[in-house]
């Protein structure tokens, strides 16, 4: 398991070094976002630590090209930032889980544990098929439906609102379901017995 890290601080670079190496993992370390996305191109990293804050290229950028060369691949954004719309933003645009700053040892070393068994399963599950061909601007429209917390929509009601065709509507939904961002639950149509029809919701909103 390979990790890579950016961020414009070297203090942050050395400290990370440092935690990676205490727990065994094989560290790059970075400022520069080309060399950055060169080392995902390659699949040379299996999980990447992206500072949020950077002036060279935001944090944001890179993750966003980061999942379009690579959709196994876990992102990890480490930020100070606490705004929900951040958050969703940058969950949108690809990365997988937030490292908090001022890094701790305990936290690095529990999520990079984690996220190494995700990185793990997704190899083996090629996982790079289920991403495929879906756009940040797409999945950013199909979020937007669920704006309030007591939305609760269908695939077909989906479909119909950001006019996909249904097999798009549900692909984006499942999608959005695995990055966290929506909850689905099955219901029975009408009270009957049967196939239940899936129901979509932000994640968190009463059942």
């Amino acid at each position: 398991m390979n990790l890579g890290i950016i961020d414009d601080d070297a203090n942050i670079l050395y400290t990370v070094r440092a935690m990676a190496a205490s727990i065994g993992y094989p560290i790059k370390t970075t400022s520069d976002p080309h060399e950055c996305l060169g080392w995902v191109r390659d699949d040379a990293v299996d999980i990447l630590l992206v500072d949020y804050h950077m002036p060279r290229m935001s944090g944001l950028e890179v993750v966003r090209r980061a999942r379009q060369l690579s959709q196994k691949l876990i992102i990890l954004v480490l930020t100070i930032e606490e705004r929900s719309e951040v958050a969703k933003e940058l969950l949108v645009a690809g990365a997988d889980d937030f490292v908090t700053k001022p890094l701790r040892f305990a936290d690095f070393s529990a999520r990079i544990s984690l996220h190494a068994e995700l990185a793990k399963y997704r190899s083996e599950a090629n996982w790079g098929d289920r991403g495929r061909g879906l756009s940040e601007e797409t999945s950013r429209r199909v979020l937007d439906l669920f704006e309030s917390p007591d939305t609760a929509l269908t695939a077909a009601a989906v479909s119909e609102s950001a006019k996909l065709a249904y097999p798009t509507a549900h692909r984006y939904l499942e999608h959005l379901v695995r990055k966290g961002l929506l909850q689905r639950r099955s219901v029975d149509e009408d009270g009957r017995s049967g196939r239940p029809r899936n129901i979509y919701s932000r994640t968190g909103a009463p059942r």
